[in-house]
Parts: C-alpha cells; sequence; structure tokens
C-alpha cells in the first residue's frame, strides 16, 4: 500500500461553478474543473464559501485587499486572494493588488476541520442546501493518485493562519461553537452568540407579554461563548461594600477570574481560544455577533489592572494574539466592526496599567501567605509586554494611520529604572522580600511612601470622544 501523502489533503466534490471559495485566509473563485486543495498544515483550518452567483465579477460587495496570485506547475487558472497583511510582497504586488468580490456576501458560511499529518478528508457539496457536507464517498489510493497532481497547493500567507489560531483546539472548538453545528449545520455570517440570542430573547418576551404566543430564537444554532455583558452586568463579588466594591468598579480582574472559574474550568487560555475564533469569524464571514464578543473580552481583558500582574504569561499572549490579528484584518472590519477608536482606547489604558502598577495603594503580604494568584510582575515582564504594545502601535499606524501616542523605548527604559527603585526601597522596608502584596482603594492609610515616583504627569492622555469623562450634577 502506498505511502499517505504529506500533510493534510482535502478532496472537495460537485463544486459548482463560479464558487467563491476559500481556506483560512485565502479566497478564489473555483471552476468546475477544481478538485481540493493538499500540503495543508497541521493545526485548525477552515474551509468558507459563498453560494455561487451569476456573475461574480460585479464589484458591489468588494472588499479591498491583497492580491497574491500563485501559478505553479499544479494549477495555471486559479488566482488566489489573501487578506492583507504585513507580508512580504512586493511593493509593485501591493499597489497592483484587486480587490476580490464578496459575491453574496451578507451570507458566507463555514465548516471547521483539523488537518494532521497524512490525513486525507473529502467533502461534497450539497445543491439544495448549497453547502459541503462530510462526504461519505470512500477515496482509494487509485483516486487519490490521479487527483493529487491536479489539486492546489495550500498558499503560504504572512502571519501564517497558526498564529491566528495557536490557541485553537479541536475540544474548545466543540465547546464554543453551536449544538447544531455537531449535528452538521454550518456557522454562517448570520449565526448568534447565546449573548445575543438571550437578549433577542429578552426583547421579544417583553414586546409579546400582551400576546399569546411568542417566537423565541433557537439558542441551540448560537455561538456558546462566554455569557457576559459588561454593560448590563455585576462585574464584582456579591456582598462587596465600600472600598471592594469601587475598586471592583475600576477593576475587572474578579470578574475575570469568576468567568474563567465558572464556565471554562480555570482555563484562561480558553478565553484568548475564543478571542481568536471571534476573529476568525469576523474576518472570514463578517460575523457581527462574533465582532461584538471580540470587543468584550478585548475590553474585559484592557480592565483588569491586577491581573496584569498575576497572570503576565496571559497577557504577553494576548498581546501576541492582537499583534497577529491587526497585522491581516481588513482595513474596512478594523474601522467598522472592530472599531478604531475602541481599539486604541483600551490598548492605550492596558499601557497606562503597565507604566504605572503602582498608582494605588498596596499592601505588602509576608511570604507565607496563603494567596499564591497576588504576586509582583518583574520589570523584564513588563518591559516585555510594554515592547508588545509598541509593536502593535507601528502595526498599526502604518495599516490604519492609529496612533497610541507611544513614548519612545528610551522612556519605557527611564519608567523601569524607576520601577526597581521603588521596588528596592520598599523591599529593604519589608524585610521578608517583595513577594506578594495585596490592593486595597487609594485613600488606605498604610500606603508605602514613595509610589508616586512612578507616575510622572508627563504620561497623562486626555480622554476624547465617546470615552472622555462626563461631569453630572446630583
Amino acid at each position: 500500500m502506498p505511502a499517505p501523502p504529506p500533510k493534510t489533503t482535502l478532496i472537495l466534490y460537485n463544486i459548482p461553478d463560479k464558487c467563491l471559495l476559500g481556506i483560512d485566509l485565502h479566497f478564489f473563485t473555483a471552476t468546475a474543473e477544481f478538485n481540493g486543495i493538499k500540503h495543508i498544515p497541521d493545526g485548525i483550518h477552515v474551509l468558507h464559501w459563498s453560494p455561487p452567483t451569476p456573475d461574480p465579477t460585479v464589484a458591489d460587495n468588494a472588499i479591498s485587499t491583497s492580491s497574491l496570485r500563485r501559478r505553479d506547475h499544479d494549477d495555471d487558472d486559479i488566482d488566489i486572494v489573501a487578506l492583507r497583511s504585513q507580508s512580504n510582497i512586493e511593493a509593485q504586488e501591493a499597489r497592483e493588488s484587486d480587490n476580490i468580490v464578496m459575491s453574496n456576501m451578507n451570507l458566507r458560511m463555514a465548516v471547521f476541520f483539523e488537518a494532521s499529518e497524512g490525513k486525507t478528508t473529502s467533502m461534497t457539496w450539497h445543491e439544495e442546501r448549497e453547502e459541503f457536507v462530510i462526504s461519505e464517498r470512500p477515496i482509494d489510493s487509485a483516486s487519490l493518485l490521479r487527483l493529487y497532481p491536479h489539486l492546489l497547493s495550500y498558499p503560504n500567507s504572512s502571519p501564517e493562519f497558526g498564529d491566528l489560531t495557536s490557541m485553537l483546539t479541536a475540544d474548545l472548538l466543540s465547546t464554543f461553537l453551536p449544538a447544531s453545528y455537531s449535528n452538521g449545520e454550518p456557522i454562517s455570517s448570520i449565526t448568534a452568540s447565546s449573548t445575543d440570542s438571550l437578549l433577542l430573547n429578552q426583547a421579544i418576551a417583553d414586546a409579546s407579554s400582551s400576546r399569546k404566543t411568542t417566537t423565541l430564537v433557537d439558542d441551540t444554532e448560537s455561538f456558546r461563548f462566554l455569557n457576559f455583558d459588561l454593560r448590563r452586568q455585576r462585574t464584582w463579588r456579591e456582598g462587596a461594600i465600600g472600598r471592594e466594591l469601587t475598586a471592583a468598579a475600576l477593576d475587572r480582574s474578579w470578574f475575570l477570574g469568576h468567568l474563567v472559574s465558572r464556565d471554562r474550568d480555570g482555563d484562561y487560555d480558553a478565553v484568548l481560544a475564543e478571542l481568536q475564533l471571534c476573529f476568525v469569524l469576523v474576518v472570514l464571514l463578517a460575523n457581527y455577533s462574533s465582532a461584538e464578543q471580540w470587543k468584550r473580552i478585548v475590553e474585559l481583558l484592557c480592565t483588569c489592572e491586577s491581573a496584569v500582574s498575576s497572570h503576565p504569561d496571559l497577557y504577553s499572549k494576548f498581546l501576541d494574539t492582537l499583534y497577529s490579528q491587526f497585522q491581516c484584518v481588513p482595513e474596512v472590519y478594523f474601522a467598522d466592526l472592530l472599531g478604531s477608536d475602541f481599539v486604541t482606547h483600551h490598548l492605550r489604558g492596558l499601557r497606562k496599567t503597565l507604566l504605572h502598577p503602582f498608582n494605588r495603594t498596596f499592601v505588602l503580604e509576608d511570604s507565607s501567605s496563603s494567596d499564591s494568584d497576588i504576586r509582583i510582575m518583574t520589570p523584564d515582564a513588563k518591559d516585555a509586554m510594554l515592547r508588545q504594545i509598541f509593536d502593535i502601535g507601528q502595526v498599526l499606524e502604518e495599516r490604519f494611520g492609529v496612533d497610541l501616542n507611544i513614548n519612545s523605548k528610551s522612556t519605557a527604559a527611564r519608567r523601569r529604572r524607576q520601577s526597581e527603585s521603588v521596588l528596592g526601597s520598599l523591599s529593604g522596608a519589608s524585610g521578608n522580600g517583595f513577594e506578594r502584596m495585596h490592593h486595597y482603594g487609594s485613600d488606605d492609610e498604610d500606603e508605602p511612601r514613595g509610589l508616586g515616583a512612578v507616575y510622572d504627569s508627563d504620561d497623562a492622555e486626555e480622554e476624547r470622544g465617546e470615552y472622555a469623562p462626563v461631569i453630572v450634577e446630583l
């Protein structure tokens, strides 16, 4: 028996002519002779499509992308179009980029699959449902040998799709995707999240309270994302009063831990995996509910001051994820779905948290404390994250003209020296090392002296637009 082909091979049957098809970040208009894709690297991948249209050259719904035309010995006729990224495409090629036509863009559909070495899988186009389904047709060695030279090789991209899905696993996908997906129902541009479905059902129930019958949204067809809404939910523990209540309203670290413990079995990486899935669904399907969930997660992570110190690895991976995402998101999606003002506001806030980790009172705690989750971020870890935000800022400025008002690296180095000086003086004063600390309100009388040295007034940033402070009369 011959050895299986390298990597993963995807065979597609009965593909309709002029179907806008795609795998991961790449789109192409398939012809009747198209049979599938080979050399798919290991990991999670997405096959996505729009139903065929009579004239896919109509540019009414075109989305600007960079076109990377690929011609090799395997396929001379298919043009692959990749979403714009910070890639190594020559400047001249970028200037000659096309507008990919997202035919019937209001309804794109997708299925996920996992690739592994030597795997061959197949899908068949279902004409009535206008979707791909797992094929029951056996793939014998002779048929594979005949088709293989005519399959399209998996296109390379920058960033690699694996960078966008590095935290996603098959098990987590089964947790996040709708219950109906496991029954063969693909996801689409209009698939809602459980949070949106709940809000819609509440609105329907309120509007139809005087009616005898009510038609509610089927929750089995909704994404099973983390169910939270920072605008409508309490983000502090039940029974919190006074200073604790004030601190929790400004720092949502308790709420983040509560969500992860309640819904993700304490796995913080699952939050980042959900963030990655939401982004993929935004750029490939223009799924609005996923864009809203992406913004909820970003806002939550950027407003957890204590968690930045207690979970530095989480935040390092979070910033790596954002860097990869901003490299390839189309400009129209960044502005309209993710929100350029939203992104800049919260990244600036996260940076201020890193620059001023002692802008509130902390009480030193002996190393024998049982609270192992409360610890200090090392200066090296803090500087690494500031560098990550600096790199993100460069991508945002180069691609979208967005300015995060990030200071130079010399300023970051000066902040580090100031922090080390304060840490050293506090460590000597405590006598037991500086291993853990508790966070209380800024009016606590036990505030260690000297913490204000880390904060300079030249770092203060004016809040603008919808995030500007509002003065109200009581």
